[in-house]
């Protein structure tokens, strides 16, 4: 009996072993799998609920990042290959590092945009605040190094980042041989619409009602406009956060005009935002008051018209 007694206990230390190193290698190649878009800590909650991973498409509620630099494509030109190689990525690097904090997914680059999100693969009931707190954290960290890029470019570099929430498609994409993590859905588009209305308000976040009030209350912010985006029939009012007790003051005197802004009240919410000249956002709703003094609209619905992307 003792041989089959021997045979049965190796077999099972065999089996054991075996099972051991097939789940290291599984888990090895999700680590590498993800490593370059996933934070290590979401990764690890994959490895220890592996169902929290589907592979295929999923409809679910995601926070979505848009971000590009303001004017870069003339700041590549002034620059070698090499430069502007070397500058970009510690640029990304500075940004995705704040993402992957944060929890984030790291979707794509795009040139200098990147887009990421919160909510996949694994649930994060707070992916709001995340994206939020993403936000002003690469904002205060391009601002702390704007003085030594400006040395390597000659140029100021100003990130304009959008923010929504919204339910989307998200899984892996592509072909049977090449595919990536990535979403699809009109809530990934307004987001990047939103990063691109800054330009209308001189503003560098802007978010939306959805992920303002998903965030929760641990911000100071403004709301900035009830905002038609191009492509998109229904409004959407849109917020600048900032740091809680960084608020500037201006802000509270800028929601009067805007308030009367939209009450149609043109005369007296110019009166206002001039009294604000060094508030970008004031300045561009000033100049679009004294239009709608002249030419009053036959019909008033406070909304803002975006004719540009």
């Amino acid at each position: 009996m003792a041989p089959a007694s021997l045979g049965g206990l190796f077999a099972l230390i065999a089996g054991l072993m075996f099972n051991y190193a097939t789940e290291g290698r599984q888990k090895a190649f999700l680590k590498q799998a993800f490593r370059h878009y996933l934070s290590p800590a979401v990764i690890e909650r994959l490895l220890e609920d592996p169902s929290q991973l589907r592979l295929g498409g999923e409809r679910r509620e995601l926070t979505i990042f848009f971000s590009d630099l303001q004017g870069f494509s003339g700041i590549s030109e002034k620059l070698d290959p090499e430069s502007l190689t070397r500058l970009l990525n510690d640029y990304l690097s500075d940004m995705t590092d704040i993402i992957l904090e944060e929890g984030g997914t790291l979707d794509k680059y795009e040139g200098d945009a990147i887009l990421a999100f919160w909510n996949a693969p694994v649930a994060q009931p707070d992916h709001a605040a995340r994206a939020v707190r993403s936000a002003l954290r690469g904002q205060r960290r391009l601002a702390e190094r704007r003085a030594e890029f400006r040395e390597r470019c000659g140029a100021d570099l100003y990130m304009r980042i959008g923010l929504h929430t919204g339910e989307v498609v998200v899984g892996n994409m592509g072909s049977r041989e090449r595919f990536d993590y990535t979403v699809i859905g009109d809530a990934a588009n307004l987001a990047s619409r939103l990063e691109g209305a800054n330009k209308a308000f001189g503003t560098f976040v802007m978010v939306s009602e959805s992920t303002w009030a998903a965030a929760g209350s641990g911000w100071a912010g403004r709301e900035l406009a009830r905002l038609r985006v191009v492509g998109r029939r229904t409004p959407v009012r849109v917020f600048e956060p900032a740091e809680k007790g960084r608020a500037p003051v201006e802000w509270v005197e800028f929601e009067r005009g805007r308030q009367a802004f939209a009450a149609a009240r043109f005369e007296e919410a110019l009166c206002i935002f001039e009294r604000l000249p060094d508030d970008p956002a004031a300045r561009a709703y000033a100049a679009r008051c004294r239009q709608l003094a002249r030419q009053p609209p036959k019909e008033w619905d406070g909304v803002w018209d975006l004719t540009e992307k």
